[in-house]
């Protein structure tokens, strides 16, 4: 079962109503498929860390106000970085999804720019991170980030994988969405 203190999962209970109603009225159900479904994306998430080579992945998405949310890590790491980001707005993420494409930094304490001191502080030990776009629709909905430990060159290996992997997550999210939206228990 999903709690703010279980790492495996990383849902983000902070963004839940704050009046309490977890749904207007349907409590525990919704809690729980939404609980299902984030433990869904963490593995997807830790899954794609594996492929990538990299110490994890991290996922956020436009919120209506156009700013970016941290919505889930493959680490406690990626979702404090994601928070970082979220908080600080900026960094690579926010880079990637106003330009369109990959943004790869090398190491988060030696980039400059506007708040990267601050962002690279809160977001320790994550130093390099690789943020490509999520497309759905033929916009962009959100940033993937690849992230590590220490610093290094992100290679355009890298980033291709990084593209098919965020190609990957927006399909994710469509089924997820569907999934979560259906009253049965079985994938759409």
């Amino acid at each position: 079962m999903a709690n703010e203190r279980d790492i495996g999962d990383h849902y983000d209970h902070r963004q839940e109503p704050r009046d309490g109603s977890k749904g207007a009225g349907r409590g525990t159900d919704v809690r729980q498929r939404w609980s299902a479904v984030a433990g869904r994306l963490a593995a997807a998430l830790r899954s794609m860390a594996l492929i990538s080579r990299t110490d994890g992945v991290a996922l956020m998405l436009a919120a209506e106000t156009s700013e970016l949310r941290a919505v889930g890590g493959s680490t406690a790491e990626g979702l404090e970085l994601e928070y970082a980001q979220q908080a600080e707005q900026v960094g690579p993420a926010q880079e990637s999804v106003a330009a369109d494409h990959p943004v790869a930094v090398g190491d988060l304490e030696r980039r400059d720019g506007p708040g990267y001191a601050r962002l690279a502080r809160r977001a320790a030990p994550v130093r390099a991170v690789l943020s490509v776009p999520v497309h759905l629709d033929g916009g962009v909905i959100g940033a993937l980030n690849f992230y590590r430990v220490t610093p290094c060159t992100w290679t355009r290996d890298q980033i291709a994988v990084g593209e098919h992997l965020a190609d990957t997550a927006a399909d994710l999210l469509v089924r997820l969405a569907a999934h979560s939206a259906s009253d049965d228990h079985g994938w759409p």
